[in-house]
């Protein structure tokens, strides 16, 4: 075996009990028109570019913005529901298919919030599931319809979680609908500090996912800076998780979440910084605490330089202080598509779809696409059978039936206010922010962002990304069987 391939596998815990439920959300706040969430894309955007700007110009002393990109935001107009959960990422099948298989495949059971639309994509993947005994009983995968009078992100988690048949002290795992690739799932159901802790949040760090001399496939935002607690004296560069682990307890503590609903700056967390260290002062966390707050405020000044960040042992007091349950905050990920979830158009279409419809066009015929896609990803016979099950469904789903004009209009109406934006602001090039992914009859064009190496991302999947998970689903299988005997 290679010194690659040896180092793609790494020791996964097998201490405890493995987790075997876990929530998905497939839900996201709505914008009351397409006018104001268009305007929150732009404004976004812009934002992004003015920060690059003032990073080469030498203006801040540290430079978390390395790519501007186009937000996917949600609305809710002539019955069509522009829910990016339901954009199609390889034929017909949208991203929150990817997921739901991934988990599903393992024998635990399965939760999913989100609207009707969602539901109905839920129970075709549960029949088929079924038929391919891949599911034990239909109370294997579970769909929770959203109630969009309380649209937030704790809300969506809680509606999945509550499905799920745990007791207090059981793990479960909650994943973000459009975790497209992250199909290695194994080190999250294994979470080694769930047990100790009742919330783990295990962040992304750049350094770490993408080690020095390994090819960075795809080029990231980081926003924050964490200082690790295991002796490796980095500074790494770190963005916030997309899958979680927690339990009853945690689940509840998670509920603090909704202090930062609706927040449009950094003041409101600011606010919730000095709250929660002003509570910790008379506590064992309030050194913790108030070292969290002196960070926040060098971050929000541009006075953090590179280099310094908050210390891991001080983000998980400060945790645990704010979520009121035992916290544990780390960094010990190396899953690249756990960073990469579909919050941009240049995620969903540049790098996702043209990475797996690359692949599965190149077949010379549609079965033979899918048999090239196993080389990379290991349930592509059943993304195909799954492909042509959600077919009916294309004549029945608003977003589907019209597609490909209504991303085509999409597109092109992002693209005329972003130009009109940028112009304003000294900030165009003269080129389009966001490319034709769909020509005029409707065929997908590949378009990869800039720094999204599609080709190294292959090789990446074949030989380091399979592995890893092949050796993961056997360790936990292992697992299993241990805490069933």
């Amino acid at each position: 075996m290679s010194s690659q391939k040896s180092r793609s596998l790494p020791r996964i815990s097998a201490s405890g009990s493995p987790a075997r439920h876990v929530a998905i959300s497939a839900s996201h706040e709505l914008f009351p028109s397409e006018d104001a969430a268009l305007a929150c894309i732009v404004e976004k955007r812009v934002v992004a570019h003015r920060r690059m700007r003032n990073q080469q110009q030498g203006r801040t002393l540290r430079a978390p913005v390395r790519i501007a990109a186009t937000r996917m935001e949600r609305t809710l107009q002539g019955g069509v529901d522009d829910l990016k959960f339901l954009y199609p990422l390889l034929d017909n099948i949208p991203a929150i298919a990817f997921p739901i298989l991934h988990f599903a495949t393992c024998g635990v059971q399965v939760s999913v919030y989100g609207p009707p639309e969602v539901g109905q994509v839920v129970d075709v993947l549960r029949d088929y599931l079924l038929s391919a005994k891949v599911l034990s009983s239909p109370a294997s995968l579970l769909y929770v319809p959203e109630d969009r009078r309380n649209l937030s992100f704790f809300h969506s988690v809680r509606g999945a979680a509550d499905a799920l048949g745990t007791r207090d002290t059981e793990a479960m795992v909650w994943s973000a609908g459009d975790i497209v690739l992250a199909y290695d799932v194994f080190p999250w159901l294994m979470e080694p500090e769930l047990g100790p802790h009742d919330l783990v949040l295990n962040v992304g760090a750049r350094q770490r996912v993408f080690p020095e001399g390994q090819p960075e496939l795809f080029i990231g935002n980081y926003y924050e800076t964490l200082i690790p607690r295991d002796g490796d004296p980095r500074a790494l560069d770190v963005k916030d998780p997309n899958l979680l682990g927690f339990t009853r307890a945690g689940l509840r503590g998670l509920s603090r979440l909704d202090d930062l609903r609706g927040a449009k700056d950094s003041s409101v967390y600011m606010d919730v910084f000095l709250r929660t260290a002003w509570r910790a002062l008379a506590s064992a966390r309030a050194a913790a605490c108030l070292s969290t707050l002196h960070y926040g405020l060098r971050r929000k000044r541009g006075a953090l330089p590179p280099g310094k960040g908050l210390r891991e042992d001080h983000a998980s007091d400060f945790a645990s202080a704010f979520f009121g349950v035992r916290a544990r905050l780390k960094a010990t990920t190396v899953d690249p598509f756990v960073l990469k979830d579909c919050d941009n158009l240049e995620d969903l279409f540049g790098f996702y779809r043209g990475l797996l419809q690359g692949i599965v066009d190149e077949g010379s015929t549609r079965e033979d696409g899918y048999r090239e896609l196993a080389r990379y990803y290991p349930h592509a016979e059943h993304l195909l059978a799954l492909s042509r099950r959600l077919e009916p469904l294309w004549h029945e789903l608003p977003l589907w039936r019209h597609w490909p004009e209504l991303i085509r209009d999409k597109l092109s109406t992002c693209n005329r206010r972003l130009t009109e934006a940028l112009r304003a602001e000294g900030l165009h090039d003269g080129t389009p922010p966001l490319p034709e992914y769909f020509a005029a009859d409707g065929t997908f064009q590949q378009a990869p962002a800039p720094g999204d190496d599609l080709p190294g991302t292959r090789a990446f999947l074949r030989d380091v990304y399979l592995p890893r998970f092949h050796h993961g689903r056997a360790v936990f299988g292992a697992a299993v069987q241990g805490g069933l005997s």
